[in-house]
C-alpha cells in the first residue's frame, strides 16, 4: 500500500479525491501547509506527496524538504496544479510529475502508480533510475541489465544519493552520512569517490550525479 502525505489548505474542497484514493487502497496523511507538513515526513515517510496547489496559494511555489529532515528514502512528489495558471508552477524542479486539477481522477491514480513504478517502489528495496537499478537488500548495481563493480563506500555514497534524489548536499554533509561522524579524511575524499562513481555507472548516454557549483553535489530527479 502506497503512503500519500496530502498537502492542501482545503480539505473540504478536495474531499472526493480523498475518498477515491483511500477506496483504492493509498494511505492517507493530510497536512495543511508545508510547515505543518514537515513534522511528518520523519513520522509517516511518505511514499508520495501530493501538492494541492490549487489551494496553497500562500506557499512557496517550489518544495523542497528541509536538512534537519532526515529520510531513508525521499518522496516522489506529484502537484495539483491550477488549471488556469499551471505553467509556471510545472516547471518547478520540485515535482516529480503534474496533473491539472480537478481534473480526471483515473488519470492522477495511473499517474501516481506510473510514478511509483518508475522508481521502484513496487518493488521493496529496489530504487529505479532510468536504466540505472540499485538493489539496496542485495547491494547490487545495473546499469542497462549489466551488473556494475561498486566499492562498499561507491555503493554506499550511489544509494544515499539515490536515496534523496534532488537533494543538494554539501561535502561535509556525505562525510557525516555515508563517511561518519568519526571520520577525519579531508572532504577531498567526497570529489575522489563521485569522480571514481561517475566513471563506473555514466557514459555518453547516462547522467546520474550533477554538480552544484560551490555547494555540492545531488543525485537527478528527471530521467
Amino acid at each position: 500500500m502506497l503512503k500519500l502525505l496530502i498537502i492542501t489548505a482545503d480539505i473540504k474542497k478536495i474531499g472526493n479525491l480523498l475518498r477515491e484514493l483511500e477506496a483504492d487502497r493509498f494511505e492517507i496523511k493530510q497536512a495543511a501547509s508545508f510547515v505543518l507538513a514537515y513534522p511528518l515526513l520523519s513520522e509517516v515517510a511518505p511514499d508520495i506527496i501530493l501538492l494541492d496547489f490549487t489551494s496553497l496559494q500562500n506557499e512557496p511555489s517550489e518544495w523542497e524538504i528541509p536538512e534537519d529532515v532526515h529520510l531513508d528514502r525521499n518522496p516522489l512528489v506529484m502537484g495539483l496544479l491550477p488549471v488556469d495558471d499551471y505553467e509556471n508552477i510545472a516547471l518547478n524542479p520540485g515535482l516529480d510529475d503534474f496533473i491539472r486539477w480537478p481534473g480526471s481522477m483515473g488519470e492522477l491514480k495511473v499517474r501516481l502508480a506510473r510514478l511509483a513504478e518508475k522508481w521502484g517502489m513496487s518493488e521493496p528495496g529496489i530504487i529505479k533510475a532510468g536504466d540505472l537499478v540499485i538493489d539496496t537488500l542485495g547491494c547490487e548495481v545495473t546499469l542497462s541489465g549489466r551488473l556494475l563493480d561498486l566499492t562498499f563506500r561507491e555503493f554506499e555514497l550511489l544509494k544515499f544519493l539515490a536515496q534523496n534524489r534532488g537533494r543538494v548536499f554539501s561535502r561535509e554533509a556525505l562525510l557525516n552520512k555515508v563517511w561518519g561522524y568519526d571520520y577525519y579524511g579531508g572532504d577531498r575524499t567526497v570529489d575522489v569517490h563521485i569522480t571514481r562513481l561517475r566513471g563506473k555507472i555514466e557514459d555518453s548516454s547516462h547522467t546520474f550525479v550533477e554538480t552544484v557549483r560551490n555547494i555540492g553535489y545531488r543525485f537527478k530527479r528527471r530521467f
